[in-house]
């Protein structure tokens, strides 16, 4: 395994077995899924391995989100609730659908969706809910479904952090009405980009192939368009490196769940840092982030963007969360008047719209790739190491801001 000079594996892992898979699709000329088989053969491959019915690739994670919201029939006007703190393809693929983001605030030790939060955001106008599963962690499912069949909510699980994570022994994916994962190049398994949309429903998997193909349905040679659709497929390439990329995931998984609770107690060892909890409801986390916060009980004290910023030079991937995605640009009144597709229709005012856990998490909460935990445990104390004598070394200003000493 290739790695760099601290000893962290060196990502997207490859090997033998996704060249063969490259060259036996070149060989073949059919790099189009309407001539090959690997499209076909992923879909199942992963439905099994995830223990679902379906799976459909398709060339983005942001790409699965949106065919999700169209077969939950989301409409413009719509409110849809999404985490505050998760990348911004979970709110953008909303807004692209003409519909309203209302964010909600995370739990401090998962950063997963808070339900309590959720059903205070539930309006008449709330259509659909996408609970994110930050980093593999299991969100509150039992209690998310609850809120959902009160309110009528279609449920989305963004998965993209969660390949083969379980709650409560079900696989994550399997409990809303449909699910996504993403492949993009920093994700559990990657063709450096790619995703897929995942149910256990019948309809909507057979809905989904139109939706991900120009509105064809499957088989067709008669140019038989059933409703508007962009193009989402993913190239015989990219499915032939995925289906390389799942056959290494499993000892990839078990890997990780063996380091993480390793670098964790090493992270720990510095009072100033506060991994977060795995909560026992989570029987397989898939770790796709080891996350702490830094000086969680001192307002004011550290940016962890500056902190992973000099980690980063060291060899360390190390970043800061997310920022509430309602605090991004896109949400300026300039941008979201290309996103009101009904005339009557009018966006809240986001910046008004408090998320004190999700605003603190943007600031404070410290990430590491998830490469890091494929490591030996030398190297793990070495990087723990390393981040402690790092963070020592930042002091606060008067103003607050951080200045490296």
């Amino acid at each position: 395994m290739q790695t760099n000079a601290l000893g962290v594996p060196a990502w997207p892992i490859h090997g033998p077995e996704e060249a063969e898979a490259v060259q036996r699709v070149l060989a073949s000329r059919t790099w189009w899924r309407g001539s090959g088989s690997e499209c076909d053969l992923f879909e199942a491959e992963f439905a099994k391995f995830l223990g679902l019915r379906h799976a459909r690739l398709t060339s983005s994670g942001s790409g699965a989100l949106e065919i999700a919201l169209q077969l939950g029939d989301i409409s413009p006007g719509d409110e849809v609730l999404v985490p505050a703190c998760t990348f911004i393809a979970t709110a953008s693929a909303v807004l692209r659908m003409g519909a309203c983001p209302i964010p909600v605030d995370v739990e401090a030790e998962t950063l997963c969706i808070d339900p309590e939060d959720l059903e205070r955001k539930c309006t008449p106008r709330a259509r659909a809910v996408i609970p994110v599963h930050m980093a593999g962690q299991g969100c509150e499912m039992d209690a998310i479904m609850a809120i959902a069949r009160r309110h009528g909510l279609f449920v989305i699980e963004d998965a993209a952090h969660a390949h083969g994570a379980r709650w409560r022994g079900s696989p994550l994916g399997g409990f809303g009405d449909v699910a996504i994962f993403s492949f993009q190049n920093g994700k559990l398994m990657t063709a450096g980009e790619g995703g897929a949309v995942v149910t256990n429903r019948d309809d909507l998997a057979e809905r989904s192939f139109a939706l991900h193909s120009c509105g064809r349905p499957r088989g067709d040679t008669d140019y038989r368009h059933l409703e508007i659709a962009g193009n989402w497929r993913a190239p015989e390439l990219v499915a032939a490196v995925l289906r390389a990329q799942l056959a290494r995931l499993p000892g990839q998984l078990a890997l990780r769940e063996k380091r993480a609770p390793v670098f964790d107690g090493l992270l720990a060892r510095n009072p100033r840092l506060r991994p977060l909890k795995s909560k026992p409801d989570t029987t397989l986390h898939s770790h796709y982030m080891a996350m702490a916060w830094v000086d969680a009980d001192e307002p004011g004290c550290i940016d962890t963007a500056d902190l992973s910023m000099q980690l980063r030079r060291q060899g360390i991937p190390a970043f800061k969360c997310f920022p509430p995605v309602h605090h991004t640009r896109m949400f300026e009144p300039a941008q979201l008047r290309f996103a009101a597709l009904r005339s009557d229709f009018k966006f809240p005012d986001y910046r008004s719209l408090t998320t004190p856990v999700s605003e603190a998490a943007g600031k404070r909460v410290l990430w590491f790739h998830h490469s890091v935990l494929l490591a030996d445990e030398a190297v793990l104390e070495k990087l723990a190491t390393e981040v402690s004598r790092s963070l020592g070394n930042f002091v606060p200003t008067k103003n607050k801001e951080m200045v490296h000493v």
